[in-house]
């Protein structure tokens, strides 16, 4: 078992070094369809593998491999919808894609991922950016902007763009899921993904503003017993979230016992920033089951 743990290591190092070595080139199609083909068999290998060591190695290799074909010349338009457990959205706008994925080791979740970003409509080439998940050591994740190198990880369900009406803008959303808070809770994140002229991206606005109190982004934590629901919906262009409450109220402040009610809240997008709205009217009963659905399936 030890030997072939190693040769597995060996392997996966090994391809690292021979992926980061490819020179860069435009690919044909049947080049990505291989590429993906040979993607799709890399992240199940991860999937089935029972140690942790093992695991993080090959996924590695996996992820030098991922970026190598994602720094390719029109690799931002190749849909790569056969590779399980990415989680991929984009803008409506064409000049923005995310692509995270999460890899569980006891005890927690090692997220990753990637933002591709072109200049411009007509733009071939995307630039890369790799993302690093530092949300377990980072401090104040909601009263300050984080670059890529202090990631808060998530796997992102959803990329709103909106217009900045003042300075005509987009304006990026994201939202996701971020569970395996040390096996004792669950979180949610709705996060702003900031593009400066140079290409350069960060994550966080003082953008959510609820009551009195303004954030950079929204995290909610939860009961890992609970389904929380937290969604964009496109008919009133809200996300709307449940209203989470302590299982008593002796518990107020410990988060990992909090379970959703039986209210929604909402942030609305009104001049630039995302405002909060208690006690909005709940979606329909076959929108909640639908949602409740695709919560329990991840």
């Amino acid at each position: 078992m030890l030997g072939r743990m190693i040769f597995c290591i060996k392997k996966s190092c090994l391809l690292f070094l021979l992926v980061a070595c490819v020179p860069l080139f435009a690919l044909t199609r049947q080049e990505f369809t291989q590429r993906e083909r040979e993607l799709r068999l890399a992240i199940r290998d991860i999937a089935k593998t029972g140690d942790s060591t093992q695991k993080l190695a090959l996924n590695g290799a996996f992820a030098a491999q991922l970026e190598q074909t994602l720094r390719q010349d029109s690799a931002f338009f190749y849909a790569f919808d056969s590779i399980p457990y990415l989680y991929k959205v984009a803008s409506t706008d064409g000049l923005v894609r995310v692509i995270t994925w999460n890899v569980p080791v006891p005890g927690r979740q090692e997220y990753f991922g990637f933002v591709l970003l072109r200049g411009n409509a007509d733009a071939v080439h995307a630039t890369l950016h790799v993302l690093r998940d530092k949300r377990m050591h980072t401090k104040l994740v909601e009263g300050r902007a984080l670059g890529v190198d202090e990631w808060f990880g998530a796997l992102y369900t959803k990329l709103i763009d909106k217009q900045h009406p003042r300075t005509g803008k987009p304006a990026y959303t994201l939202v996701g899921v971020s569970p395996g808070n040390n096996g004792i809770s669950n979180k949610k994140v709705i996060d702003v993904l900031n593009v400066d002229s140079g290409g350069l991206c960060t994550f966080g606005a003082p953008v959510f503003v609820k009551k009195t109190r303004v954030t950079y982004r929204m995290i909610f934590e939860y009961s890992v017993e609970a389904v929380m629901e937290l969604r964009y919906h496109d008919g009133t262009e809200q996300i709307i979230f449940s209203n989470l409450v302590p299982m008593y109220s002796q518990l107020r402040g410990r988060y990992e016992t909090y379970i959703p009610n039986d209210a929604y809240d909402a942030f609305r997008f009104e001049n630039g920033r995302w405002i909060f709205y208690e006690n909005i009217e709940p979606p329909s009963s076959a929108t909640v089951r639908r949602w409740q659905r695709g919560s329990r399936s991840r």
